[in-house]
């Protein structure tokens, strides 16, 4: 049973969360984000987790019910493409997790109960998503009209109060989805809490930590370094490297298939006609911009702009940009400036108005709205009637009686401070242009409100201005020309070999791509791309894809890499130096060996061997790097192995072949407390619980990943 019918047979309560900060968001910082006020087959699959799919269809619905409550939480229909991939990102990683650790919830039967889920949504210490709804992103604080006077903190019996009231579908159909999420991060936490808690570090193990880390040796060396031997003095077969590859092919694991691919890019630029047509339009416009009737200047800028954008702001002195504020500020209305070159732009601006106005404005409010049919006709007899009883003293007590926004009308319609642009655009207008202790009456597609203005600071000067914005950037002409100029060479070159033989002389380059990236050095838009490569066969050769910013690109598809340990065809080119290397080791092995023989000092032996012996001081087995020789993992294990005041074998390192000597070791003294070590390496252990336990499931899973096919 979910809690909303638990709650609805219990008391008869409707409870409802929009999003991610449910109504409350809306009615108590008000006009910034309320409802009153603001605006398969394998193809399908996105991904296979335990031989089940994940098909795009589920994921893309959740998705879309993500987007809308993002949409509800920010009052806006419109979100910037950075929402719109964290959402979808979101999305798939919930719906992921889902398949990756019910089944372990199954198994350990780790499940959330009614109650529990009814004590986490509504009782007295409700789960942080629950607190975060009703907290105002701006302050970090409570919402005032929920707040426990005595704590500070949510009072869930107001929350009760308020949420009774709501009874839309789409209002429990959100709160259901909170339910879920809930319901689903308590699971995950009594999971991880479960791995969390059965990880511990042995006092032995803390104490041999403790001792590796404060242990000091103090040690001799003879280095034979690989370069020592030229590379063409040794004959390396194809059965060596067979032989090397087959010892280290883990080497060569990866958890998804990659591909290589190269490509070539061809940039639109200007031409010289193009910017010298380009200065003749601006001048152009910026003349007719001058003789522009006023009333025609919005409908003016949003049509002649790149942007398609009018800016109805007001800005005091100081908040415009720094090459205009100046000249805007001493101007009189209708001034034009430009056009005036700013970054990759022509600007042309225009002084619209100019208006003496606050910063910013406290408001309180009286809402009457349409009714179901969208009928306002009720809305204004009622806010007719109030406007004309209603004064600055009696305002708040007529919103406890009257406004339907009941939340504002417990605290008699206050809904605080704000600037520009943060109420819908014609209380904008109104509420800026009024003066402190006025009462407005005006329509919104919401109802009919009467705002009051409570308070407002000083009134200064605020200056409206108008810009037309022109990108510097190719004609159209020579965009197409250069667009047939990649198709041309695509057609021409439609083999590797054609392709690569001419590739070589136009600055060439390669990209590794996995199917999921999203990014490629030096391309604004790679998508289309990346797709692509992960369609086609080896060998082929790409049409033209639309990069983005002007260039064009024409790619070849060079390799394909399975998931799993890649072949030795091509890893060869990696394969073989370290093969050769492991040649090297053994010659040197063996000559050192040779060199070793009835020798106990270092400095005899590299006499020997005719090279410098060196020391390395204070070393412990934690040491990350060896002054003079760098990371050194086996010389740092050999050294704790061996017995001090004698020699190693010879041995591969990093660099080349040692072999050493530790000539003392300082040891710590008696009782050393591990404590505190033991404590650290718990920490690090549960902190990475989560990382190592998906980690380990989706390997185990064999989790395959089509996101970046489809989004």
């Amino acid at each position: 049973m979910s809690v909303l019918e638990s709650i609805r047979k219990r008391a008869g309560l409707l409870v409802i969360l929009i999003g991610a900060s449910m109504v409350i968001f809306v009615l108590e910082d008000a006009l910034t984000s309320g409802r009153f006020f603001f605006g398969g087959s394998n193809e399908n699959t996105v991904a296979m987790v335990n031989g089940k799919k994940l098909e795009y269809q589920d994921l893309n619905n959740r998705v879309d019910e993500m987007l809308t409550m993002e949409k509800t939480a920010k009052g806006s229909d419109a979100l910037d493409n950075a929402t719109y991939n964290n959402t979808v990102q979101s999305a798939y990683e919930e719906m992921l997790n889902k398949m990756l650790f019910t089944p372990q919830f199954k198994k350990l039967g780790i499940a959330v109960t009614d109650s529990e889920l009814t004590d986490l949504m509504l009782g007295k210490h409700p789960a942080p998503e629950i607190v975060q709804a009703f907290t105002d992103p701006n302050t970090g604080q409570i919402y005032k009209g929920l707040q426990d006077p005595r704590t500070g903190g949510l009072d869930m019996n107001k929350v009760v109060m308020y949420v009774k009231q709501m009874k839309t579908e789409q209002e429990m159909a959100m709160w259901t989805l909170r339910e879920d999420e809930i319901r689903e991060h308590q699971l995950n936490n009594k999971y991880f809490d479960l791995l969390r808690n059965g990880l511990f570090v042995t006092d032995a193990e803390a104490k041999q930590d403790a001792e590796d880390a404060t242990k000091q040796y103090n040690i001799s060396y003879a280095l034979e370094k690989y370069s020592s031997i030229p590379d063409n003095s040794i004959t390396l077969t194809d059965q060596d490297i067979q032989s090397w590859y087959e010892k280290h092919s883990y080497q060569f694991y990866q958890d998804e298939k990659t591909v290589k691919a190269d490509y070539i890019t061809f940039k639109a630029d200007p031409t010289l006609k193009d910017l010298s047509d380009l200065q003749n339009d601006v001048d152009s416009i910026a003349k007719a911009f001058k003789n522009l009737k006023p009333a025609d200047d919005s409908i003016f800028i949003v049509d002649k702009s790149d942007n398609h954008f009018f800016d109805k702001k007001y800005y005091r002195k100081g908040a415009l940009p720094q090459s205009i504020d100046s000249i805007m500020c001493n101007s009189e209305k209708g001034f034009v400036y430009g056009p005036y070159k700013e970054n990759q732009e022509y600007r042309i601006v225009k002084l619209i108005d100019i208006a003496n106005m606050p910063d910013s404005v406290e408001v309180a409010h009286i809402i009457f709205p349409a009714d179901k049919s969208g009928d306002f006709s009720k809305a204004k007899i009622m806010a007719d009637s109030i406007k004309k009883i209603a004064t600055p003293d009696n305002f708040a007590s007529l919103a406890r009686q009257y406004s339907q926004d009941q939340q504002s009308a417990q605290k008699g319609g206050d809904l605080g401070w704000f600037t520009q642009g943060k109420l819908l655009p014609e209380m904008d207008k109104a509420c800026f242009a009024a003066n402190k202790g006025d009462i407005i009456e005006l329509k919104s597609q919401y109802g009919y409100h009467l705002l009051y203005i409570e308070d407002e600071p000083e009134k200064s000067d605020h200056y409206q201005v108008g810009t037309i914005v022109k990108e510097i950037e190719p004609s159209k002409e020579t965009t197409d020309s250069v667009f047939a100029l990649a198709s041309s060479f695509s057609g021409q070159h439609p083999t590797s070999e054609l392709f690569e033989k001419a590739a070589d002389a136009m600055n060439k380059r390669i990209a590794d791509l996995k199917e999921n990236d999203e990014k490629v050095a030096g391309i604004d838009n790679p998508k289309e791309f990346i797709r692509w490569a992960f369609q086609a066969k080896q060998g082929d050769v790409s049409g033209v894809f639309d990069a983005g910013n002007n260039v064009y690109l024409v790619a070849h598809l060079v390799q394909i890499t399975p998931r799993g340990i890649a072949p030795l065809d091509q890893v060869k080119d990696i394969a073989r130096p370290m093969a050769l290397q492991y040649k090297k080791a053994e010659k040197l092995i063996t000559d050192m060996k040779t060199a070793a023989q009835g020798v106990s000092d270092i400095g005899a032996l590299a006499r020997k061997l005719g090279i410098q012996a060196q020391s390395a001081m204070h070393i412990t087995f934690m040491t990350h790097t060896i002054p003079g020789l760098g990371i050194e993992e086996a010389l740092l294990g050999v050294m704790s192995g061996i017995k001090p005041q004698t020699m190693s074998p010879p041995f591969r390192g990093e660099s080349g072949v040692f072999i050493i000597r530790v000539d003392s070791v300082s040891t710590p003294a008696a009782g050393l407390d591990f404590r505190y070590v033991q404590a650290q390496q718990e920490d690090v252990l549960r902190r990475r619980a989560e990382y190592d336990a998906y980690d380990a499931l989706a390997k185990n899973a064999n989790l395959v990943s089509h996101l970046g096919k489809f989004y």
